[in-house]
């Protein structure tokens, strides 16, 4: 409905501030806020028959430790103004992987369930903290260490594009900043590309910082305290491979021990040891795109 697309992250919105994030994303022209919200209900529709998929494996058609294991991202901690910090590593990205275990729309679902559920959790929670923040925004790190040109493809892209008119069109002005770090130099061609896809507005919020910690250590501790950042950027925190463990961990079925996943190309192999206790229990699960 147009009520329900508007007060996208529930009725815990301020009312003031739901209506002021759509009146400054068309720059405060009612005709196209209407207008605006009329293509968000259109967009919301299917997504909406499912509930925007309130569970991630569904959502995936895969365990979310899988998918995580193979692009690592998570939210941890808050802004000192209180906003939810997420982290997501694409140039550790498997896209191999990926289309193993999951699809395109899989993906896709999976970004519903990010925004309207775990943002939509995390920024109620953290409306109820100091410092109080009355805006449902959050602020994003895109590190980009290990990423390559080859990395770049068609399908990487399109993910991109489908994930940025979502987040345009139906959650509007959620981003309070945006850091890429670790930005390798033909990054600029690809930012060229991308920036197209997005309003002025959300661009001019897009900081790119090369490959010098000391410089975007600096601004991240600028906008976040030491100890809500993890201690591989700066800060005092747990680390993300830590934070992703344990991530990992609650997505993991009940009673499992642990998990290894290994990616393997036709015609090649690999040799690993596991050590099982008398009582302990081993499953193989294979995927596959054949």
């Amino acid at each position: 409905s147009f009520r329900s697309a508007v007060y996208c992250f529930g009725d815990e919105e301020e009312e003031a501030h739901a209506l002021c994030r759509w009146l400054r994303a068309r720059k405060y022209s009612l005709v196209d806020v209407i207008q605006m919200v009329e293509e968000a209900v259109e967009m919301r529709e299917e997504p909406g028959k499912h509930e925007f998929f309130p569970n991630p494996h569904k959502a995936l058609g895969c365990s979310p430790s899988l998918y995580v294991g193979q692009y690592p991202q998570l939210y941890t901690g808050h802004s000192k103004e209180g906003y939810p910090i997420f982290i997501s590593k694409p140039g550790v990205l498997n896209v191999r992987a990926l289309e193993c275990i999951t699809s395109l729309q899989g993906i896709i679902n999976f970004h519903w369930n990010a925004m309207s559920h775990v943002l939509a959790s995390r920024n109620r929670l953290q409306a109820t903290l100091p410092p109080y923040p009355k805006r449902f925004e959050c602020i994003c790190v895109l590190d980009l260490a290990k990423l390559s040109a080859s990395q770049i493809t068609k399908r990487a892209l399109n993910i991109i594009k489908i994930q940025t008119e979502i987040d345009s069109l139906c959650f509007p002005e959620t981003l309070n900043r945006m850091l890429v770090i670790n930005a390798p130099g033909f990054f600029s061609l690809t930012w060229k590309l991308i920036k197209g896809w997005v309003d002025q507005r959300t661009a001019s919020k897009v900081e790119i910082f090369g490959c010098n910690p000391k410089k975007y250590q600096a601004r991240l501790l600028e906008l976040v305290n030491p100890q809500d950042l993890p201690s591989d950027y700066g800060g005092v925190g747990k680390s993300t491979k830590d934070e992703i463990d344990l991530q990992l961990s609650s997505y993991a079925e009940k009673n499992l021990k642990s998990q290894k996943v290994e990616y393997m190309d036709v015609r090649s192999k690999c040799m690993f040891t596991l050590n099982l206790g008398e009582k302990d229990l081993l499953t193989i699960k294979i995927h596959t795109r054949s």
